[in-house]
């Protein structure tokens, strides 16, 4: 996630644990509910991003001056370690529930 840019993107509910997101654009990207936990952040631009109930843990790192918990932002344990990356034949065709966030 280097570099990218999410502006206006919608992320409600995305799994974004342990992401590096090393000078990432989120300008009014939707992070609702989003998982958080481990991320860094400490250099991402978050300006106007919408972070209510979003997920992180003590491992996130913020931008100095960010206050998480005044974006609506909730702390939580961190997870562990990250399951393996490969899809078993069942995943791929599970069907996901619908987005919890509103629109």
């Amino acid at each position: 996630m280097r570099d990218a840019d999410f502006t206006e993107t919608d992320l409600r509910e995305a799994n974004l644990r342990k992401a590096e997101a090393h000078g990432a654009v989120f300008h009014r990207a939707d992070l609702r509910m989003a998982d958080l936990r481990g991320t860094d952040l400490s250099t991402a631009s978050l300006v106007e991003a919408r972070l209510t109930g979003a997920l992180a843990s003590t491992h996130t790192r913020w931008l100095a001056d960010f206050d998480h918990t005044a974006a609506g932002v909730a702390d939580t344990d961190d997870p562990g370690p990250e399951p393996s990356p490969l899809l078993q034949p069942p995943g791929m065709t599970w069907q996901a529930p619908p987005l919890r966030s509103t629109p």
